[in-house]
């Protein structure tokens, strides 16, 4: 055996209708799955579990069996068995049939977890929209199987475009429910005012309707192509950034109150309004991803993910930078999201459509 191999304590109900081989596998799993075990660690052998946890050493060498199967585990379920390098697109799935599994554990029924699901996406735009003068990607990795962030994006009469992205407080089925809210207000608040006098009026409607501990941090980009400009209020979210290739990220920060919305009732927010050039993109993030932990449980830090902004490749698709920046996150972090990830980017383009 491994000298190194980590100690595992698992917990074993001999007369659970669940087969003990099922259950070390599934704990093992989802271990895995969570990052709480990382690529390359030996585990005990399958004799070494057995003695520990009191079961026949074939029950161990047959849960590690099917964890090799499915490419959980390198090595071979007799000898040493180490957990496997696992990438960021197969990750997502497995958190996501991980975290179904563990609510239906809890009695609620897949199908309905399934549908919920569904629906929340729907309310979602397309990840990638253009417009004349305009293109935008946005991307949303739930924590859990529904999501309380969400992005949209609200084209206007005037031929401008409305981008927002917003962050409900807590997790779950009750964030998500106050999402749907907040997503079928905007259309309304926004066609009505200024980025600033729209969120003025979409607090004042949500007070009322939240509970206490309940808020939205809410950031309103409204991009003009005829003159190539974003006005930009804040509603507690973190700064959007104006990214240049070669450029250091400039954070945009809007004047004004920063309270979340729903709070207060009377909130009267302010807007700045920059200029955009050609090169110029406009990047919208919750906290989702400056608060992503790694290992150790310490959060990456706004600094780091602006290091991460240079890493990016060159690219004049939205869509394909904001993928390789959540991977980046990924890789860094080596852990799976604690909270919500998501970001919109805006890139101006000719009036005429994107090169």
């Amino acid at each position: 055996m491994n000298s190194n191999a980590l100690a595992l304590l698992l917990h074993l109900v001999a007369d659970d209708p669940e087969p003990l081989r099922d259950q070390i596998a599934r704990q093992l799993h989802g271990r895995i799955v969570r990052g709480e075990l990382a690529a390359g660690d030996a585990l005990p052998s399958h004799r070494q579990l057995a003695r520990q946890h009191r079961v026949a050493p074939s029950t161990v060498e047959a849960a590690y069996e099917l964890l090799i199967s499915e490419g959980l585990l390198t090595g071979t379920a007799s000898e040493e068995a180490r957990v496997a390098a696992i990438g960021p697109d197969r990750r997502r799935d497995l958190v996501e049939r991980l975290q179904l599994d563990e609510l239906v554990a809890q009695e609620l029924g897949r199908r309905e977890l399934e549908m919920a699901r569904d629906v929340q996406r729907r309310l979602l735009p397309p990840s990638e929209l253009s417009g004349p003068g305009w293109e935008v990607a946005s991307r949303c990795v739930p924590a859990r199987v529904v999501a309380g962030d969400f992005y949209d994006v609200l084209q206007r009469a005037d031929g401008s475009v409305d981008v927002v992205v917003a962050d409900v407080a807590g997790k779950g089925f009750a964030a998500s429910l106050i999402m749907a809210s907040v997503k079928a207000m905007l259309p309304f608040v926004t066609s009505k005012g200024s980025v600033a006098e729209s969120l003025t009026a979409l607090n004042r409607r949500l007070v009322p309707e939240l509970g206490r501990g309940e808020f939205v941090a809410l950031t309103l980009a409204r991009y003009r192509p005829a003159d190539r400009s974003v006005e930009l209020a804040n509603a507690g979210a973190p700064d959007p950034y104006l990214v240049r290739r070669g450029c250091a990220p400039r954070p945009l920060s809007a004047p004004g109150p920063r309270l979340p919305l729903g709070i207060r009732p009377e909130v009267a927010y302010s807007s700045r309004t920059v200029e955009v050039g050609e090169d110029d993109r406009l990047l919208l993030i919750t906290d989702g991803l400056p608060e992503a932990r790694d290992a150790d449980g310490d959060p990456l830090g706004y600094q780091a993910l602006e290091s991460l902004f240079a890493d990016e490749p060159s690219t004049d698709e939205p869509s394909t930078w904001l993928t390789g920046l959540f991977e980046r996150v990924q890789l860094r972090t080596g852990r799976l999201p604690e909270d919500d990830w998501t970001a919109a980017m805006l890139v101006p383009r000719p009036a005429g459509g994107a090169p």
